[in-house]
C-alpha cells in the first residue's frame, strides 16, 4: 500500500493487511525522531523564552532538522511517496506559487523560503505518523500527553499567580511578557512561546481523557483522572477563553457517537460523571481552582460587555475567521508572494502581515492562489473527518475525538506561527494513525 491509500484507510484497505504490513517493516528509529518532534514541539517555547533566549529566532526551526531527517528515512524505506494526492497538489501548487513569488511578483527570496517552509514542509509527516504508528502507538502518546498534562499544568498555574514582569511570564527571547487578560493577569502560555500552545495542548489532551473514560481497558484508571484535573485547573487559571471553547469543540465530537451510534450512550454518560467528579473534587479541595473560578467569571463578564454572551462569541469568531479575508479584498492574479503575511517572512521585506490565516492566504496570493490554499486545506480537513466517521462505525471511538482537536487547526491554524503549524501536522499524524485497527492495551 502507498501513502496515497493512507487517508482513506478504513475504506479502501483491510485493516489486518495494514497492521502486517507495519509490523512487517521495523520503523523504530522513525518512531524516535517523531517523539523527538513531539518533546520539542513541547518545549522549544520553554527553550526560547528561558533556557536560551539569545537563540530564539533559530529555535523557531528547532523541528525543520528532525522532520526532514524523518522523511530521508521514510524515503528509504519506500513510504514517503510523491504519489500521494494531497502532498503531490500541495507541493505542486507551492513550488509554482513559490517561482511566481520570486520572479514576478518579486518577494524577497528568504521570505519566499519561509512560505515553502510554512506551506509544505511539515505536513507530509502527518501521512509517514498515519503509515508508522500503529493504534498502541498512539495511545502511549495519549498516556505521556495525560501525564505531561500536570507538569504544565503546574507552570500554568504559577503564571497565574505571578506577575506579569515575573521571568515566568516573559515573552520568547527573553524580553516583554505575555498578553494581559482580566484582573492584571495574563495569559498563560505555559511551556509555549504563546497561549495558543496550550490551547492545542490541552485539546488533545482531554480527547484522550475522553477516550480513557470510554476505553477503559486501554488505560489505566488513573491516566483519564490525572489528565481531566490537569485540563479543568488550567482552563480556570489559563486567562484565555479559547482554551475552554476549544476543548468543549473536542467534547462536542460526542455528537458524532449519539449520532451514529446511539446505542453507546453509556459511554458518552460515563465520561461526563467522572469529568464531572474531577471539577467537584478540585473546587472543594483547592483554594487555587476557586481563584480561578472567580477569575474565569469576571473574564466572561468583561468579555461579553464587548463580544455578546459566549455562545454569540464562540460563533462570531468563526464568522469572522471565515469572512474577514473577503472584507476590501482585491482581486489580484498574485498578492505580495508566497510567506509575505507570515510574522517572520513579513521581516525579510518589510511587508504587512495578518493574524487571520485565511486573510493571509489572500495577501500572499490573490484570488487565485489564495483560494487554491484555502481549499487544499478543506480537502485535507473533509476528507480525514469522513475518515474518522468511517472508524467510528467501526467502534473506534479515539479518531473522531482527536479530530475535534486537530480539525480546526488543520481548517484555521495560523500556519506561520511554529506551534501552530507543528499541532496540525502531528496532531493530524496521530489521527490518521489512530483509525488503524485496535492493537495494544495498558
Amino acid at each position: 500500500m502507498n501513502s496515497t491509500e493512507v487517508i482513506h484507510l478504513p475504506r479502501n484497505m483491510p485493516n489486518r493487511k495494514v497492521v502486517s504490513q507495519a509490523v512487517a517493516t521495523d520503523y523504530t528509529f522513525i518512531k524516535k525522531l517523531i517523539w523527538a518532534y513531539f518533546l520539542l514541539l513541547l518545549f522549544e517555547g520553554a527553550l526560547r523564552k528561558w533556557f536560551l533566549p539569545g537563540l530564539s529566532q533559530g529555535l523557531l526551526i528547532i523541528r525543520d532538522p528532525i522532520v526532514i531527517w524523518i522523511y530521508f528515512l521514510a524515503y528509504q524505506k519506500n513510504i514517503l511517496h510523491l504519489e500521494n494526492k494531497y502532498i503531490k497538489n500541495l507541493l505542486l501548487f507551492t513550488l509554482v506559487f513559490g517561482f511566481i513569488s520570486f520572479f514576478f511578483a518579486g518577494t524577497h527570496w528568504a521570505t519566499v523560503g519561509y512560505g515553502i517552509r510554512t506551506n509544505l514542509l511539515h505536513f507530509p509527516l502527518l501521512f509517514i505518523m498515519g503509515k508508522v504508528l500503529n493504534q498502541k502507538d498512539v495511545i502511549i502518546f495519549g498516556k505521556a500527553i495525560m501525564i505531561l498534562a500536570l507538569p504544565m499544568t503546574f507552570v500554568v498555574a504559577e503564571q497565574f499567580q505571578a506577575d506579569r514582569d515575573d521571568i515566568i511570564n516573559v515573552g520568547a527571547g527573553g524580553t516583554g511578557f505575555q498578553l494581559e487578560t482580566s484582573g492584571g493577569k495574563v495569559r498563560a502560555s505555559g511551556t509555549f512561546s504563546f497561549v495558543s500552545g496550550i490551547v492545542f495542548f490541552y485539546c488533545f489532551t482531554i480527547a484522550f481523557v475522553i477516550h480513557g473514560f470510554i476505553s477503559q481497558d486501554l488505560y489505566k484508571k488513573f491516566y483519564p483522572y490525572l489528565g481531566a484535573g490537569a485540563t479543568l485547573l488550567a482552563m480556570v487559571t489559563a486567562g484565555s477563553r479559547a482554551v475552554i471553547a476549544d476543548c468543549l469543540q473536542v467534547v462536542g465530537c460526542f455528537g458524532f457517537l449519539a449520532y451514529y451510534k446511539p446505542s453507546e450512550f453509556g459511554r458518552i454518560t460515563a465520561s461526563i460523571f467522572g469529568i464531572s467528579g474531577v471539577a467537584i473534587f478540585l473546587y472543594s479541595q483547592l483554594d487555587l481552582f476557586k481563584e480561578g473560578i472567580e477569575f474565569l467569571s469576571l473574564r466572561f463578564e468583561e468579555a461579553a460587555n464587548v463580544e455578546g454572551n459566549p455562545i454569540e462569541a464562540y460563533f462570531n469568531r468563526y464568522v469572522e475567521l471565515i469572512m474577514v479575508p473577503y472584507h476590501n479584498l482585491k482581486f489580484e492574479l498574485i498578492g505580495n508572494g508566497l510567506g509575505s503575511a507570515t510574522r517572520a517572512g513579513a521581516v525579510f521585506g518589510g511587508y504587512s502581515w495578518s493574524e487571520n490565516s485565511w486573510r493571509r492566504a489572500f495577501m500572499e496570493g490573490g484570488f487565485f492562489f489564495g483560494s487554491a490554499f484555502i481549499l487544499w486545506r478543506l480537502w485535507i480537513t473533509k476528507d480525514l473527518l469522513k475518515s474518522c466517521i468511517q472508524s467510528l462505525k467501526q467502534n473506534n471511538y479515539l479518531p473522531i475525538f482527536l479530530f475535534g482537536a486537530t480539525g480546526p487547526i488543520l481548517l484555521f491554524g495560523i500556519l506561520g506561527q511554529p506551534t501552530n503549524l507543528g499541532f496540525a501536522a502531528f496532531g493530524g499524524g496521530l489521527c490518521l494513525a489512530s483509525i488503524k485497527t485496535k492493537k495494544g492495551n495498558s
